[in-house]
């Protein structure tokens, strides 16, 4: 047999956060902490043969595990009792774990065997492989052969990519993502100069898989794990010459206390909102599956109180945590205590239906919050059940990115009224009865909502569907997603003789009740037939104004002030919405609007 296997190499973390009778702690990860740790899991420590290296202090464990196999009864109803199949009732497992502390920098290496990578996870950095890549490879090199990744905006959730060609990171690039994993193609130049092999050994470019492990996808001996780790080592000497794959990176599972820290942070503040409305927090309520949520016609909130079971029925859906505030106003007598108030949060669902009764979606609420939190220095986004630490260079791009966007599509005029006072809606509301310009912001035929405001621009040519939004905040991801819902519907509404602009109309004219407002956005066809209204927007260019006003006390400038604005949120969804509208074809401007 061969003494040559492939072999995955792990860094371990420096420290770890641990729950403890007294209280969170942060503990440090050497060789006492490993014992112990390996120990719980079952792996007992095994001597291994001296001075198999200068430059390391090596370690080996062990486990051996009888695991009852699940199939056997299965086959039992099948096979006869004596034949061979059924002998035995357990399997057996071994697994390995090597550590490999460096007596230069103190780090700990790790490689494993059988079922111990699963072990590994929990303590081990979560991109290890991906920083190696990033040392040994360029921006263009063609050397993208797979790829597994993972989309912060949208309802992907995951995607794997396989190139028949070579690929480089540019031609890959796409601002939301995430690299879970990569394969990339290693030539021999790399593999001699960077991780010591002989010429001689060397016969053929080698794959990598890089993630929170680097493997070569090459058998290689004891002694040549160790030249990589050594190597490994010494490419991180050197932060001249890195590329960044991923500005952001995912906390896994298996960082399970600082995922409940995070988790209880958000949670305080918005029981401090709750506590007090002018502390506002902004958590935005959506869907992984954002187009379905967005088209409900009616959403149903369930929650617990004690040994009752509520629910309160809302038109269209929840798009921000203050309006589950109301909910519970009205169905609670007295404002909840905290941990009355967090039992809640945790335990609550929402549904969301279709006009016709059907289950769109249906998820807990707390897998439907999206926001943003500084804690000890770093930022963090919690974006529907996943948490991401944002890393410095992830703000210096988006704020790189939002300047060069706005530079070219800002909206140069001011059409719109100022924002005297009110909410979005009464704002909306200041435009009817102006010429060449209607109010839509409450009519959602299909459950879509065309716009808050449209003009018609005769002189250019051009119809201006408005989106308003007050705050430039973490809420923006609704809006944005409305918008992009919008604009596919309005994009393919002209092949389709204009079926969902009929609708608004119709939506509109045929209203037969007594509300004021609607009686007025009805007024604005009295003089205009629904042949008349579909007129005016054939040969014209169409365009959509993302319309925000700044909901901050001092004046500041999205155009000139973009590193003012504190929501990295609102400012990479507002580049993805643009990334996405230039995809369908569909113009896209951005108005700040005054006070």
């Amino acid at each position: 047999m061969s003494e040559k296997i492939q072999n995955n190499i792990y860094l371990l973390r420096d420290k770890i956060m641990v729950k403890t009778k007294t209280g969170v702690q942060i503990k440090s990860i050497d060789f006492k902490y490993l014992k112990l740790f390996l120990r719980n899991k079952g792996y007992d420590e095994q001597k291994i043969k001296q001075n198999l290296n200068d430059a390391y202090e090596i370690k080996l464990f062990y486990k051996r595990a009888e695991n009852r196999i699940k199939w056997k009864d299965f086959i039992r109803s099948i096979s006869l009792a004596e034949e061979k199949i059924l002998e035995l009732e357990e399997s057996i497992s071994e697994s390995y774990i090597l550590f490999f502390k460096s007596n230069k920098t103190g780090k700990i290496y790790s490689s494993t065997g059988g079922y111990a990578h699963l072990t590994i996870q929990e303590i081990a950095t979560t991109d290890f492989g991906i920083q190696i890549l990033s040392r040994i490879i360029k921006l263009d090199d063609k050397a993208l052969r797979a790829t597994k990744e993972r989309n912060l905006t949208g309802g992907v959730q995951g995607e794997i990519k396989i190139f028949r060609k070579d690929y480089n990171l540019y031609e890959n690039e796409d601002y939301s993502k995430i690299y879970n994993e990569l394969d990339a193609l290693i030539d021999k130049k790399t593999l001699v100069e960077k991780f010591g092999f002989k010429h001689t050994d060397i016969k053929t470019n080698s794959i990598c898989v890089v993630k929170n492990s680097f493997l070569l996808k090459k058998s290689i001996s004891f002694k040549e794990l160790l030249k990589i780790i050594e190597k490994c080592e010494k490419l991180f000497e050197d932060d001249s010459n890195i590329i960044e794959i991923n500005s952001i990176e995912k906390i896994t599972r298996t960082d399970k206390v600082l995922l409940d820290t995070l988790f209880d942070e958000i949670l305080k503040k918005i029981y401090n909102n709750y506590s007090d409305r002018n502390n506002f927090f902004s958590v935005e309520i959506s869907n992984k599956e954002f187009e379905r949520y967005f088209y409900a016609s009616y959403s149903l909130l369930y929650f617990k109180l004690g040994k009752a079971n509520l629910e309160k029925e809302t038109d269209g859906i929840i798009r921000e945590v203050q309006s589950v505030f109301e909910i519970l106003d009205e169905k609670l007598e007295e404002p909840l205590e905290y941990n009355e108030f967090k039992k809640v949060m945790l335990n609550s669902y929402i549904e969301t239906f279709d006009e016709n009764g059907n289950t769109l979606t249906l998820d807990k609420l707390i897998d439907h919050f999206c926001t943003e939190i500084t804690y000890e220095g770093s930022s963090y986004f919690f974006i529907e059940k996943d948490w991401y630490i944002v890393k410095k260079s992830f703000v210096e791009n988006v704020n790189n990115q939002v300047k060069i966007f706005l530079s070219e599509n800002k909206y140069k005029s001011s059409p719109l009224n100022k924002w005297s006072s009110g909410n979005e809606n009464e704002f909306n509301a200041s435009h009817l009865g102006y010429k060449n310009t209607y109010v839509f912001d409450k009519i959602t035929p299909l459950n879509i909502e065309a716009c808050d405001l449209m003009k018609i621009d005769e002189i250019n040519n051009i119809v201006y569907f408005y989106h308003v939004k007050k705050g430039f905040d973490n809420s923006m991801r609704d809006l944005c997603n409305q918008v992009l819902i919008s604009a596919k519907k309005i994009e393919e509404d002209s092949r389709l003789d204009y079926a969902y602009l009929r609708k608004l109309y119709e939506k509109s004219f045929n209203y037969t009740g007594k509300d004021d407002y609607y009686k007025k956005v009805k007024k604005q066809f009295n003089t205009i037939d629904q042949e008349e209204f579909i007129n005016l927007f054939k040969n014209k260019k169409i365009v959509f104004v993302l319309s925000v006003l700044d909901a901050a006390k001092k004046k500041r400038s999205l155009y000139s002030n973009i590193e003012k604005f504190d929501s990295n949120i609102a400012k990479f969804t507002l580049i993805d919405l643009s990334r996405q509208m230039r995809a369908i074809g569909v113009d896209f401007q951005v108005l700040q609007l005054e006070k």
